[in-house]
């Protein structure tokens, strides 16, 4: 277990947003991390599942070096937004399986430069934190980057930060990382993906 956060590198805006949600962790829950002994060194794809807008920040908690997200285009409407995504090295993607060959150039460039990538296989935060069918686009990302796919599993973000987008305290967050995946196969990598992640269980932690 790893219950301190990492201190990264990166832009100050950057690192301003990371460091934001560090605080609206610190004060509306208690963040347990498990499994930092399985994210590699070399740049990788971080697949995770979603339940909350907490979810992409969290991912910086395991990882000293700047990372990048791939997310809806329709969020690049709203200008805060935009400005948070934009310095959290999003990269804009249209929802559906087609007109994005754009993206995965970007996202070879990304991985190409030693940055990790950061994708929700279920596309879209879960309504109700449970799993969802992943994406047949996520294995063609794992594919075409070739590099460890890491699946990580949060318990808990969808009480801090829920759908309806009330803040709430008084709660428990359990992050785990499992062991890496290497890419084979477009739908089979991402049902594998999503396997592991389902496979990942919530620690017995003992209350203080």
């Amino acid at each position: 277990m790893r219950s301190r956060y990492l201190t990264f590198k990166g832009k100050y805006l950057y690192k301003a947003s990371y460091y934001l949600a560090q605080i609206i962790c610190d004060v509306f829950a208690r963040i347990d991390l498990h499994g930092y002994e399985n994210m590699p060194d070399c740049p990788c794809v971080i697949a995770a599942n979603h339940v909350s807008y907490l979810d992409p920040f969290a991912m910086g908690f395991f990882n000293e070096n700047e990372l990048c997200i791939v997310a809806r285009d329709s969020l690049m409407k709203n200008p805060l937004a935009k400005l948070i995504l934009t310095n959290l090295n999003a990269i804009p993607i249209k929802r559906g399986e087609s007109g994005n060959l754009g993206v995965f150039r970007e996202i070879l460039k990304r991985i190409r430069s030693g940055k990790t990538l950061i994708i929700f296989p279920e596309g879209t935060r879960s309504p109700d934190g449970h799993l969802q069918k992943g994406k047949a686009g996520v294995g063609l990302i794992a594919m075409k980057t070739n590099v460890p796919v890491v699946p990580v599993r949060s318990f808990g973000f969808e009480t801090v930060l829920p759908r309806s987008g009330e803040l709430r305290g008084g709660n428990r967050v359990v992050m785990c990382i499992g062991k890496p995946i290497m890419p084979d196969g477009a739908q089979k990598i991402v049902d594998v993906i999503m396997a592991r992640i389902a496979a990942i269980e919530k620690p017995k932690i003992n209350s203080l």
